[in-house]
């Protein structure tokens, strides 16, 4: 019964989807597949993925006691950015209105306060891609979704979502997990990726991802990249753009990812002549804020050419 009351709370709270799972040790073959994307490489500079590897395993490590795992998406879609809006650049949607880590952990608290006044004896962490946490396998296996060949999470309703977690002591219901290849013989995210960062479906390689060079690669980007940019100044959305799955995605009920007008408004000339102390104020709660004004303005620059 309370599995049930957490979910319609999730809802309620205005989270778009909640599963349970539990909270059991990695299983073998998904370490050896992250430790093996790991020892190739392909998460580029992104050193702390290598970091805290034992609490990514084993949940216990993060919680101890943890039974269950509450996983919830939220919905941030905003396709009517890329036809109204007035400059040929190019921001991720995901980043179009109130920085995500803002909203999900306001939402994630009151889930975890509703969770917490079932007993005084249950303690939970809250976490929002900040932790060592496997977030899209923990989605799969709370039944919320799939794996794709864009490494996304792919759900009936499209793969436009944030995904954050609860661990609690409790004891729950298991959703039944969903790990199932739901994308057959399609390729069109491999064929479309303008870097060719799919090459090997199922696994991307940072060091080419557009999304990682503009986001989190703190150091120049590589000439061989430069050239693909286009007009892509933070992100990239090209391999959701064209998922099957996301021809019926539904548009974003959340009022803080209502997309800031000056990402309507502004023309190429506004973007390239941008003033820092106009980036502090338009973007403060953005999370195009965390790459800062330098590294905007030198991918805008790119893009320009």
């Amino acid at each position: 019964m309370f599995s049930q009351q957490i979910k319609d709370k999730a809802l309620e709270i205005g989270f778009s989807a909640c599963g349970i799972t539990s909270a059991e040790d990695l299983p073998s073959e998904r370490k050896i597949i992250f430790r093996q994307w790991l020892q190739n490489g392909f998460h580029g500079d992104m050193h702390y993925l290598q970091r805290n590897l034992d609490k990514r395993m084993s949940p216990q490590l993060l919680l101890e006691g943890v039974k269950s795992i509450i996983v919830v998406l939220l919905n941030y879609h905003n396709p009517m950015y890329h036809k109204k809006k007035r400059s040929v650049y190019t921001v991720a949607e995901y980043a179009l209105g109130c920085d995500y880590h803002i909203v999900m952990r306001d939402k994630l608290r009151k889930l975890s306060d509703f969770i917490q006044g079932y007993s005084s004896e249950i303690q939970s962490r809250s976490f929002v891609d900040t932790a060592p946490v496997l977030e899209k396998y923990l989605a799969c296996k709370a039944g919320l979704g799939t794996l794709g060949k864009n490494t996304l999470l792919l759900t009936k309703k499209g793969s436009y979502f944030f995904i954050g977690e609860i661990y609690t002591t409790v004891s729950l219901r298991y959703d039944t997990s969903f790990l199932q290849d739901c994308c057959s013989f399609c390729k069109q995210c491999i064929k479309a990726c303008p870097v060719q960062a799919l090459e090997t479906p199922y696994c991307l390689d940072t060091n080419k991802c557009l999304a990682y060079h503009t986001i989190e690669n703190k150091n120049n980007i590589p000439k061989e990249i430069q050239t693909k940019i286009d007009k892509h100044i933070y992100g990239c959305d090209i391999c959701q753009q064209v998922c099957p799955y996301n021809k019926e995605a539904e548009v974003t009920k959340v009022k803080e990812f209502s997309i800031k007008p000056e990402f309507l408004q502004w023309d190429d000339f506004a973007w390239e002549n941008m003033d820092k102390d106009t980036f502090e104020r338009v973007f403060a709660d953005s999370a195009l804020y965390r790459i800062g004004y330098t590294k905007l303005m030198q991918t805008i620059a790119l893009a320009s050419k």
